[in-house]
């Protein structure tokens, strides 16, 4: 999950305000749906491939994903067609704002893939946080909580209880 943070945190630091928060907009948007609706979409694609029930956490991991990658297409491009005119900011905002929202981004971005991770293989019991050390738990716990906290505030905290286990 570092390395999800790192490489998020590379790859936006670098870009202005306005790309990062039309970026973050994007991404938690995708990720709400990718949460509520991709275990739905995993769940009926299980079902159309009459598949067994040990491969429940597959299609739902799978389903997120999905959801959130035609999610953030759709959103970017319509964002882009939106927006055909970049917003300029003041340099100091531009030089302090763009930074941190790059953060923002690479932030949320790598919770989505932890709340994936809980949802699918570690609520299945295929991959178990037992066997992992201390602070890959408290990591793994750390980078949950700020999509849970979105999520929570979104859904007002009655669908995405069990991940706190």
């Amino acid at each position: 999950m570092f390395a999800v943070l790192f490489a998020g945190i590379a790859m936006t630091v670098g870009e202005g305000l306005w790309s990062n928060t039309v970026a973050f907009l994007g991404i938690w948007l995708s990720s709400m749906l990718g949460l509520f609706f991709g275990p739905s979409v995993g769940l009926i694609i299980q079902e159309q491939l009459d598949k067994e029930v040990d491969f429940t956490w597959y299609f739902i991991f799978v389903g997120m994903w999905a959801v959130f990658a035609v999610a953030v297409l759709v959103i970017r491009v319509m964002f882009d067609r939106i927006s055909r005119i970049r917003v300029r900011f003041i340099p100091q905002l531009e030089a302090v704002g763009g930074p941190l929202m790059g953060i923002l981004v690479a932030v949320v971005f790598t919770s989505f893939c932890t709340v994936t991770l809980f949802r699918g293989p570690i609520n299945a019991g295929a991959w178990k946080k037992s066997d992992a050390s201390g602070w890959v738990e408290s990591s793994f716990q750390y980078m949950l909580t700020p999509m849970m906290s979105i999520a929570n505030a979104w859904d007002e905290g009655d669908r995405l209880s069990d991940l706190k286990k």
